[in-house]
């Protein structure tokens, strides 16, 4: 049986995100994207706007591959958000942990990248903020008619995170945590992601805690899918750490 790579897109994602990672990834592991409700093969769902419903809702996804073989979870953005909550709660719930937990693009759980709400903007203003903070692949920023689909799953996906509230875990995760960033997206400031907010993720684990840091912005992931792939493969197999 081999072990599996749970993988949670970014705002706006679908099953179909990471596919250019995906035919990277090692024939020893199986990859899963998983479907959040309102896009994809699940548009005519109610879309969800709280991290803790979208955390549910992947849970219940997830049930079928718990206890099977072993996994790891992948997230990339918001989906590093809904990875460390889904965490949470299978800790909670007592079921079986990942063997690691790998995640980009974003800092610790405690770390707010934007002091102001996003979501509650008009139209243009939104997509004019998301085009800052390199919230989308630029193929759908440059596409009206992408944007139109992609505006109001977007918009609920920004507000699950801006009404997220971090609580800190009693006890700590007791399995790694890989964290990988874009150069481009660390510094100071609205659109950047700081040192000490990406450092945070040592917090939330007794484990190893690894960070590296890949040429690009936000979306470097796919400037980088076959090395990303490479890493996840490694991990997942649980051959190599990442050091």
């Amino acid at each position: 049986m081999r072990n599996k790579v749970i993988a949670l897109p970014f705002a706006g994602g679908n099953k179909y995100s990471f596919n250019s990672i995906e035919k990277y990834i090692s024939k020893n592991v199986e990859w899963i994207t998983l479907e959040l409700p309102g896009r994809g093969s699940r548009f005519k769902e109610s879309l969800l706007d709280q991290v803790d419903h979208i955390v549910d809702d992947i849970l219940i996804q997830m049930m079928p591959y718990i206890g099977h073989g072993n996994y790891i979870i992948y997230g990339h953005s918001m989906g590093t958000l809904v990875g460390y909550e889904l965490a949470k709660k299978i800790a909670e719930k007592k079921l079986q942990q990942p063997l690691a937990l790998f995640f980009t693009g974003r800092g610790a759980p405690g770390f707010r990248r934007f002091s102001s709400k996003k979501s509650i903007l008009p139209t243009a203003a939104f997509w004019d903020e998301v085009n800052k903070i390199g919230g989308l692949p630029k193929e759908i920023l440059e596409c009206k008619e992408l944007l139109d689909l992609y505006y109001p799953i977007l918009k609920s996906d920004f507000k699950a995170i801006e009404d997220y509230n971090y609580l800190p875990m009693e006890v700590r995760f007791t399995f790694p945590i890989h964290i990988v960033m874009g150069k481009d997206e660390i510094g100071i400031g609205e659109e950047k992601t700081s040192l000490v907010g990406v450092k945070g993720w040592q917090n939330e684990t007794s484990e190893n805690c690894t960070f590296e840091f890949l040429e690009g912005d936000h979306f470097f992931i796919f400037k980088h899918a076959e090395s990303i792939a490479k890493r996840i493969s490694q991990i997942a197999i649980g051959s190599v750490n990442i050091v």
